[in-house]
């Protein structure tokens, strides 16, 4: 009750062990989501899209695990699907022709991964085409192809396989990655849509005591 939003990074655990601590944690935080009478989003990047996958499939047989080759990192554009035209996130109505341009156009998202879910396991399996919109794929080097954005269709869900963060944060892969301005400037909206789908609630902390007991600035980063 005292956040604003909830975000699934990305990582290397293990989420085919669906009965796991994360896992068993992480489908309480989405069952937040849901029955939340407030707008609470949730946010999935990368393994965070994967997660979401399993939870709302029920089984992790839906993702396709260390199958995609020549994303590690590989910069794309989106192949966006019919259904993003309409979506929040990737809608015309909600989104700036410009952004939509670069995402759609230019070789802009950043790719880290071996694991994903094919589009047609969207279709096949009827609890992930009852809840999600797929709004983007992509393929790989190989040709396979995996689901790259999707969002829910009755509730503030919204996962990418991609990494926003990386073109204006991370310079670790020797000139690999996209920083150029129309990257950063695309995955910068990325990011203010996720902000501006938290300010939709009033959560607060109590008090100012509280809020600053929780803040991650009261931790040490550890690699």
């Amino acid at each position: 009750a005292s956040v604003n939003g909830i975000l699934f990074t990305g990582g290397d655990t293990p989420i085919i062990h669906t009965h796991s601590q994360y896992m068993h944690a992480a489908g309480l935080l989405l069952n937040q989501t849901i029955a939340a009478q407030d707008h609470f989003p949730l946010w999935g990047t990368c393994m965070g899209i994967q997660t979401l996958s399993i939870l709302v499939a029920g089984t992790s047989d839906v993702l396709e695990s260390g199958i995609f080759t020549g994303v590690d990192p590989q910069m794309m554009p989106l192949n966006m699907t019919p259904a993003a035209k309409t979506s929040r996130l990737l809608g015309a109505a909600t989104t700036p022709p410009s952004i939509l341009e670069i995402l759609g156009q230019e070789h802009v998202t950043t790719n880290l991964h071996h694991d994903g879910v094919d589009p047609a396991t969207f279709e096949t399996n009827a609890r992930l085409r009852a809840f999600y919109d797929v709004l983007s794929t992509n393929v790989d080097s190989s040709g396979h192809s995996f689901v790259s954005t999707i969002e829910a269709k009755s509730v503030p869900v919204y996962a990418v396989q991609w990494h926003p963060e990386r073109p204006q944060f991370d310079w670790t892969y020797g000139g690999r990655l996209n920083h150029g301005a129309d990257a950063i400037e695309a995955m910068s909206w990325v990011s203010r849509f996720f902000v501006g789908e938290a300010r939709k609630n009033g959560r607060a902390f109590a008090n100012k005591l509280e809020e600053e007991q929780a803040l991650i600035y009261n931790y040490a980063p550890q690699t």
